[in-house]
This record gives structure tokens, sequence and C-alpha cells, in this order.
């Protein structure tokens, strides 16, 4: 049985001359062990994602399953955890208190709860002010106090969204590496995200939205064995980058060039043949390894 999934879903808001459409026809699967990262521009739709796999909102078309049941009915919501960006949580109380408040919601006994805030705040490093107010916690702190209360809540599905931007480095690698183990473990893990350096880190695959649509679905690891060749290419010869892009599809502007991904079989020689038959004069030539920054370039 396919773990979650959306099929053909799409999202409006408003109606009229003002309805806005967040997600259109979008489709894909997902399996325990993942780690799965939705990147996109703003308004891309990420966010409207998370919160239909969640169960907050519902879709206007089409069909979200979380663990073969549909997003938003309990049975299916027991087993997400999400983690927004702004955080929510009481001011008024601490973070030891937010979190044995939610767990009183998932744990049956008195050790069982103690059990789960202590996991929670070794989840999310909040040791050394876990027992501060809310209020006084810095946007690190609350963002690590979200991923805490999210993986808490999580039976299954870990859902982050943008939780990760901001945090201090030295923290992000332990939370990276207790994400990963969360995977690890036959759960799912989900993360949209703008820091494409910490995606590529974590994600086992990628989901690219644009304007609302899937428009990549692609493994990580796959996708950064790929090569790209960048030629910086001579002022005159700047005129030439559209026939380029129509003779290399796959290619990308750059800001002195092109970027011609190495595929097929298509080697840096080849292209720099190609060049001289075609008198393109090239300044500079490098060979890289792929990025997601290629796949979200326009």
């Amino acid at each position: 049985m396919t773990f979650v999934a959306c099929q053909a879903v799409s999202r409006g808001y408003g109606s009229g001359a003002r309805r806005r459409v967040a997600l259109e026809d979008c489709s894909f699967t997902a399996e325990r062990g993942e780690i799965i990262g939705v990147v996109g521009p703003n308004g891309a739709g990420k966010t409207t994602l998370m919160r239909l796999l969640a169960g907050e909102i519902t879709p206007t078309s089409g069909v979200v399953t979380v663990a073969g049941f549909r997003a938003g009915r309990s049975e299916a919501r027991r087993t997400v955890g999400l983690a927004e960006d702004p955080p929510l949580a009481p001011p008024e109380l601490t973070g030891l208190e937010w979190l044995t408040y939610l767990a009183s919601h998932r744990a049956r006994t008195p050790p069982q709860r103690v059990a789960l805030v202590r996991w929670a705040i070794e989840f999310g490093v909040l040791a050394e002010f876990a027992g501060r107010r809310i209020a006084e916690y810095s946007r690190g702190m609350a963002q690590r106090l979200a991923l805490a209360a999210a993986g808490l809540l999580a039976g299954r599905v870990l859902l982050l969204d943008e939780v990760l931007a901001g945090i201090d480095p030295i923290v992000a690698r332990t939370l990276r590496g207790a994400i990963a183990s969360f995977a690890a473990s036959e759960r799912l893990v989900m993360l949209a995200s703008h820091d494409l350096g910490t995606v590529e880190r974590l994600a086992t695959r990628v989901l690219v939205l644009s304007r609302g649509r899937v428009v990549s679905d692609v493994s990580t690891a796959a996708l950064l064995k790929q090569r790209v060749a960048e030629l910086s290419l001579n002022g005159g010869a700047l005129g030439r980058v559209e026939w380029l892009l129509t003779r290399y599809p796959a290619a990308v502007r750059t800001g002195d060039g092109i970027a011609i991904p190495l595929v097929q079989g298509l080697t840096l020689e080849e292209i720099l043949a190609t060049f001289r038959a075609e008198r393109i004069p090239v300044a500079a030539t490098r060979v890289r390894y792929r990025a997601l920054e290629d796949l979200l370039l326009p």
C-alpha cells in the first residue's frame, strides 16, 4: 500500500476575479523511509501542500491519502506532525509545559508521557531552554520547539515547513541527524525549504513545484551524480545564447554564458567542438556536479 498519495489534487482560494489557484493537478506518492524535499519559489504551493497532507485544509478537487486514510480524518491526523514557520505555541507556557500538554494527548500513562517529552526535548535540542517561557524564545528557539512538537505528534509522518532556516549551523547539523534517524525508522519526512543546501544534505528525493504544479520529481542521489559544463562567453558571443538554448534544451542561461548538463553521453569536448564550428568564442570553462539550484533557475 502506498503510504502517502496525492491524486490530481488542486486547491484554490477565493472566488470570482479574486480566485487564486495554489495547487493544480498535483500528483505524487511517497513511502516510509523517504525524506522528500519540496522546493520552489515563493507562491509555488509548498505550504498549501503541507497543510493538505496534515489535514488542516481540504483539496478543491482530487484526493489526498495518508496511511490509507483521507487526509483530515482522525486516523490520518494521528499519524502526522506538522512544524510550520512561524511556529505556533502559547507564549505564556514554557517549552516543557507545551510539550507535556501535547504528550498528554499521545501517551496514556504518566511514564509514557515523561518518556515522550524527554525524547522530544532531545529531538529538538531544547534542553538548555526548555524551562523558559516561550515568549522569551528567539526565532531559532521557537523553530526548534516547533520541530520537537511535530516530532512528538508525528506517528509516522513528519512535515517540516521552513523550520530549519536560520538555525545555528552546529545545532542544525544535530537536527539533520535526528531527522534522518526519524526517517530511517520506517517513517516519512517531507521538508519544504528554500535552503537548497539543507535539502541536498537530507533529502533522498526532491519535488520541485512551480505555480502550483509538480514540474520535477527526482532522486537526489541521481541528480547530484550528474555533471554540468559551465561556459563563460566573450561579450559579443552572448548574443548566441538563445541559439545555444535551442541546441541544448536542458541548458540554462548564466550571468556570463550558459550551463549545459552532461547527459546522454554528452561531453565537454563535444560541446567545445560545436562552439568552434559555430565560431562562438569561449572565455572560460569548468565542469561541476549538478545542484538543486539548476532545477530552479529560470
